[in-house]
């Protein structure tokens, strides 16, 4: 996806877009086709989005998916470069915007993603990438997020160096890799005024499941997925701290060799003889390589994610059981006033 329909840029611009305005039908079609081919845990399902941006405001009118790639002759670029002159002759929006990928569970930080999206930036500077958790919704809750990528990560993607000082110069954390654009869903009246036939015609009873208790299989797959990326956050730090006791026991062993240069140059000399030639420290101790720190820093914002995520879930499931426990009083309640009258009239 990263690679797709590129525009003429300028990359040191970063067009600052406030909200996402998505018409419902782009949401229906993300939702169908992300059901349909992102509902398990290793298909993802990606699509191309299009539309139009107003002032610091982007309109998402229309979108499509992206098909797998089945055949290896099939070009990407030719599929979606046909798909938008079909859309331009019927007079549809086809600029192109960004794109929008299903996730599970909310575990969608990777490096693929932050490169693919840094492309996307750079190419065209307002575009965006709609995240949709398939399995969330079927909780009740309506989970579509919008993403940007930070000036900071998009300069630190361009200098293409992800040392510990190069995300020390750009001032980068996990917490400022990405950014939450404000999204809102937009409808047309003649929309709106089906939905409120379609509520009328909904059985009550369809709403009864958004009430159900039995959420601890979804809190478990959260807690398994965070102490999973926990345990390779931990292994990320050992390798860093390996790293940084080469790099001290390496400059040791540089201030050993100076001096005892320094000492036989000194011998040399109260000999009578020529001092040692100079040569490159470099070239007798390699420097080691820097262990790139990208990696951890995707692990630490997926880490804090998921925090977010066990802490909305829970706040919700508590939501819920006291919810719950409201409705049973009166119902107790009104059980003990018949049993007290049935008492009364035997």
């Amino acid at each position: 996806m990263a690679n797709r329909n590129r525009r003429a840029n300028v990359p040191d611009v970063d067009n600052t877009i406030d909200l996402v305005q998505v018409d419902g039908l782009v949401v229906a079609k993300i939702i169908k086709h992300c059901h349909e081919e992102g509902s398990s845990a290793v298909d993802v399902a990606q699509g191309v989005l299009l539309g139009l941006v107003a002032d610091t405001r982007l309109e998402v009118t229309n979108c499509f998916p992206f098909p797998k790639n089945l055949d290896e002759n099939f070009d990407e670029e030719d599929y979606q470069m046909e798909m938008m002159r079909h859309l331009r002759k019927v007079n549809v929006d086809h600029l192109h915007v960004g794109w929008y990928q299903s996730t599970q569970q909310g575990a969608f930080l990777s490096t693929q993603f932050l490169e693919s999206q840094f492309t996307y930036q750079t190419s065209i500077e307002e575009s965006v990438v709609l995240i949709y958790d398939p399995l969330k919704t079927k909780r009740g809750f309506l989970h579509l997020k919008a993403y940007r990528l930070t000036p900071q990560a998009v300069a630190l993607y361009k200098d293409n160096d992800f040392g510990a000082d190069a995300i020390k110069t750009h001032h980068l954390s996990f917490e400022s890799l990405y950014q939450e654009i404000r999204l809102v869903i937009h409808n047309s009246h003649l929309v709106n005024a089906l939905l409120c036939e379609l509520s009328e015609m909904v059985p009550s009873y369809e709403g009864s499941q958004y009430l159900d208790l039995g959420t601890a299989s979804v809190l478990e797959k959260h807690l398994r997925s965070l102490t999973d990326n926990v345990d390779e956050l931990l292994q990320d730090t050992n390798k860093f701290n390996i790293y940084q006791r080469q790099v001290v026991k390496q400059q040791q062993e540089k201030q050993k060799y100076v001096q005892k240069r320094n000492l036989e140059n000194t011998a040399r000399q109260s000999r009578g003889e020529a001092a040692l030639p100079e040569e490159d420290i470099t070239k007798v101790f390699k420097p080691i390589p820097v262990p790139p720190r990208l990696e951890p820093m995707v692990l630490s914002a997926q880490i804090a994610a998921h925090c977010q995520q066990v802490s909305l879930f829970c706040s919700q499931a508590l939501g819920k059981l006291f919810l719950s426990e409201a409705l049973q009083q009166p119902q107790s309640s009104q059980q003990q006033t018949t049993l007290k009258g049935s008492s009364k009239a035997a």
